[in-house]
């Protein structure tokens, strides 16, 4: 065969590895896209408000008093009057407290209702949190959260939906927000669904006093799939039309091949 139509077969064939290698990745980026479901997870949309997010005492709790507010960090607690910590993202942070008022366990609860994408496939719950003291032994108050249905308002003694659930409860007072990241599990049984991720402030048996929990940057990082698009199959027309082409081509080389033959000769 001449060395012209090697040539362009090999030129072609590069070619055609580069272009298949490039939509190969390219198909694997748009497969899989990752995405925070989270709303206002920094608490920047107001120095005050708490904009996408509910407070409310769990369901179940004893008699307590939750309080929760926005501010720019440290900010402070407007119960308590405890001083906060500096943010991890922004320049904003989320304050709350649980003040015990009978016997028994309380739970003061931050949550967001989030929908979980259609084609799920993994999904990561991350935040940053502390904890403030306010009179009571680190043993009966400490920081909890999770991912729950959204039939109640989740306690420090509720089971987590997806993965397993976080805990805090340092020996004093944090002086920095601590990063905490859970692993959410048979997240592809949730696509599709609408999950309650909560920031719970629990204490217990402490008639009194008060814990105070400080938050920033809570993300729900879902990794989904792109669906599946059917791709035609060319008709017995096209095939023709594919192999004239080609038949094209080769003529095409070989004219050329020996066009330059005959320059050679001359």
């Amino acid at each position: 065969m001449p060395r012209v139509i090697l040539s362009g077969m090999k030129m072609v064939a590069n070619r055609g590895s580069l272009a298949l290698v490039g939509s190969i990745l390219l198909a694997s980026a748009l497969a899989q896209a990752q995405t925070n479901v989270v709303v206002n997870g920094s608490f920047e949309s107001s120095s005050t408000a708490l904009t996408g997010w509910t407070a409310a005492l769990g369901t179940g709790s004893v008699s307590a008093t939750c309080a929760f507010n926005a501010a720019v960090a440290p900010g402070t607690e407007t119960v308590t009057g405890e001083a906060g910590l500096p943010a991890t993202n922004g320049s904003n942070i989320a304050l709350g407290s649980s003040h015990d008022n009978a016997s028994g366990s309380g739970s003061c609860v931050l949550y967001q209702d989030v929908a979980i994408p259609a084609n799920a496939t993994a999904a990561t719950f991350s935040f940053d949190w502390g904890i403030i003291y306010d009179g009571v032994w680190y043993g009966n108050a400490a920081l909890f959260a999770g991912i729950y249905p959204t039939s109640s308002v989740p306690t420090y003694f509720s089971s987590a939906l997806s993965g397993s659930l976080a805990v805090y409860e340092p020996s004093s007072n944090s002086t920095a927000l601590t990063h905490e990241s859970v692993t959410l599990t048979n997240v592809p049984s949730l696509s599709g669904t609408t999950v309650r991720l909560a920031m719970i402030i629990g204490q217990d048996n402490n008639v009194g006093t008060a814990a105070v929990g400080v938050f920033d940057n809570i993300q729900l990082q879902v990794t989904a799939s792109a669906p599946v698009t059917a791709v035609a199959t060319p008709t017995l027309g096209q095939w023709g039309m594919i192999g004239l082409g080609g038949l094209l081509l080769l003529c095409g080389c070989w004219w050329l091949a020996r066009r330059g033959d005959a320059s050679a000769s001359v």
